[in-house]
């Protein structure tokens, strides 16, 4: 008798681990996250070309900028809001877009990101490690999320950005989205 109250007790917390809490991984949203980080990639491609292009004209400065600043809040912030209405992936290394297609979106993100903020000075752009300082926790955001719906994506971009990641260090405002990214 005691040894089947012993299985059944077994028995029970068997189910009750192999069972967790969270969601479980059973459709492929690969397609939906490519959406979401597409429209993040469209936002960074017209914003960044656009500070660099009064980087070169000589006239950026806190409004100009932030202006810029603003729109990628925005669109990380949107971007973070999008994943977390998705339901998180199963993920797929061989249906389009695959796992490592949408990394390598998101790595160029960031790349162009880093990259891009790394021109500007605090000497022509006083404000610009504050604006920086709030667009630090929208990307960072962003980052969590991503992995979260799709496990395991940053890895991917952790080792992409492995070089770019210099420019996120030297602004010295990017503590939280160098952390999402694991450095």
């Amino acid at each position: 008798m005691l040894a089947l109250r012993t299985f059944f007790a077994l028995a029970a917390a068997a189910v009750a681990i192999a069972n967790p809490l969270g969601r479980r991984q059973t459709t492929n949203t690969n397609p939906q996250i490519n959406d979401i980080v597409s429209t993040l990639d469209g936002v960074v491609h017209q914003v960044m070309p656009t500070i660099l292009l009064l980087q070169a004209n000589h006239t950026d400065d806190d409004g100009t900028v932030g202006t810029q600043v603003n729109t990628l809040i925005t669109g990380f912030n949107t971007a973070e809001s999008a994943l977390a209405a998705t339901p998180v992936s199963s993920g797929s290394t061989t249906e389009l877009p695959t796992n490592d297609d949408i990394s390598i979106i998101f790595a160029d993100v960031m790349s162009i990101l880093a990259s891009g903020l790394s021109g500007i000075s605090n000497t022509t752009v006083p404000s610009f490690t504050s604006s920086v300082s709030r667009l630090d926790p929208s990307v960072a955001a962003a980052i969590n999320q991503f992995n979260i719906t799709l496990p395991g994506s940053v890895k991917l971009v952790h080792t992409m950005m492995l070089d770019a990641t210099q420019f996120l260090r030297d602004e010295g405002a990017f503590p939280q989205t160098i952390a999402a990214l694991g450095f």
